[in-house]
């Protein structure tokens, strides 16, 4: 079973380190929602793209994934700019119009369904070697670009780099896995106004081995529990470490 498991789980794993630190960013901005707008964009592109052109080739589709992730990213960062006190809203109002677009686009579609339901909950079991192969440089770059240029990780960069990563990961987790696996691991991280940031890691790594050991196990659908574990993880991080160090605001 582990050897099927594997590409999943490494996946998983690979995602859930990537996302701890840009998580922990996103919730210091105060910006929750931008990673669940930019991959339901992303999603977007790619059902648009198979509606018009049905099976496009791989570098086709992930060149209109890369450009809408990297368009909305920068959407995102003029509204910053020119009306931070709507920033929330505009980033709100973008995924809900984002997932209308797209139910409207597959309404007649027969396998409209299957396509919405693996942009949104995705699925981490079937991932190859691959797919994570694929994905891995963009993955490289980043690390090597957030622990090294630290510059990046405010302004444009920082919007830059969060698209990169949140299209990477939509095409190989989906929406929700890509919310939850941001926001939830951040939020076990926090310690009074600043964040401890192996919790984030621990946290993500549990869920990610657990969901998907037991997904297998018991049949379940990987990324909606993923999601759940994701969830209890986070919630039990906070619960032990309740009376924890707390830091002073990051």
């Amino acid at each position: 079973m582990l050897d099927v498991l594997a590409p999943g789980l490494v996946a998983g794993l690979v995602v859930a380190t990537v996302h701890a630190p840009l998580g922990i960013e996103v919730l210091k901005r105060g910006i929750v929602f931008i990673d669940l707008a930019t991959a339901q964009v992303v999603g977007l592109a790619v059902i648009l793209l198979d509606v018009w052109l049905r099976k496009p080739s791989w570098i086709v589709a992930q060149g209109v994934a890369f450009a809408a992730g990297i368009a909305i990213a920068l959407f995102f960062r003029w509204i910053e700019r020119k009306s931070p006190d709507e920033q929330e809203a505009v980033i709100g109002s973008s995924f809900i119009v984002a997932a209308c677009i797209a139910l409207l686009a597959l309404a007649n579609d027969p396998h409209g369904g299957e396509a919405l339901r693996h942009v949104l909950s995705g699925q981490i079991l079937f991932v190859s070697w691959g797919d994570i192969a694929s994905f891995l440089p963009i993955y490289g770059l980043f690390a090597v670009l957030w622990l090294f240029v630290p510059r990046l990780r405010a302004g444009t960069g920082f919007f830059i780099l969060f698209a990169l990563v949140i299209t990477a990961s939509m095409q190989l987790v989906g929406v929700y896995v890509v919310f939850a696996s941001l926001i939830l691991p951040a939020l076990a991280a926090r310690a009074g106004r600043g964040y401890i940031h192996w919790r984030a890691f621990a946290s993500g790594w549990a869920a990610v081995v657990a969901a998907l050991l037991i997904s297998a196990v018991a049949d379940l659908p990987a990324g909606p529990f993923l999601v759940v574990c994701l969830a209890v993880s986070a919630a039990v991080m906070r619960l032990l470490y309740r009376k924890g160090t707390s830091l002073p605001p990051a």
